[in-house]
């Protein structure tokens, strides 16, 4: 009689093996995807309401004009002052666009864009008492819709679209 003492698995077995975790891992990266678009979408919110407690923070002494960004629909990366909004540099859209470039959030926008900002109206020359923030959200977060949104002030209010 012939006994087989070695033990292991059958290619059959190991084969098996790798199918299933195939599709498992299928799984577990479908379902990151909007955990991705959830959380940039958060980040977004945060950088807007950022930028808008600084623009109350310095609207102190009435209205003051911002330098820097004073056109429509605006870049608030190019926004100098007053005084802490030169920190509107450093937020950036977290989409895969460069820190640099990229297109500009207006009310038509259709995709991942810039902050912009410009006056509660639409229009240019917006200042610490009187702007609305532009910004895109892939998912939807915080009572808004996918889409276009921004947020105004000076009490700010996140609003479900962007003039």
């Amino acid at each position: 009689m012939f006994k087989n003492t070695k033990k292991g698995f059958s290619l059959i077995e190991l084969l098996i093996v790798v199918a299933i975790m195939g599709i498992l891992s299928a799984v577990v990266l479908s379902s990151l995807g909007t955990a991705r678009e959830k959380a940039r979408d958060a980040s977004r919110i945060l950088d807007v309401k950022d930028m808008a407690k600084l623009l109350v923070l310095e609207s102190d002494t009435g209205d003051v004009a911002l330098t820097g960004c004073i056109g429509a629909d605006a870049d608030t990366r190019t926004c100098t002052g007053p005084g802490d909004v030169s920190y509107f540099s450093g937020y950036a859209d977290p989409s895969n666009q460069p820190l640099t470039g990229g297109t500009i959030c207006n009310d038509t926008s259709a995709g991942d864009c810039q902050y912009s900002i410009s006056k509660v109206d639409g229009s240019a020359a917006a200042g610490t008492e009187d702007f609305q923030i532009c910004f895109y959200l892939e998912y939807g977060s915080a009572g808004l819709e996918a889409g276009p949104n921004s947020i105004i002030g000076p009490i700010g209010n996140l609003m479900d679209d962007c003039n």
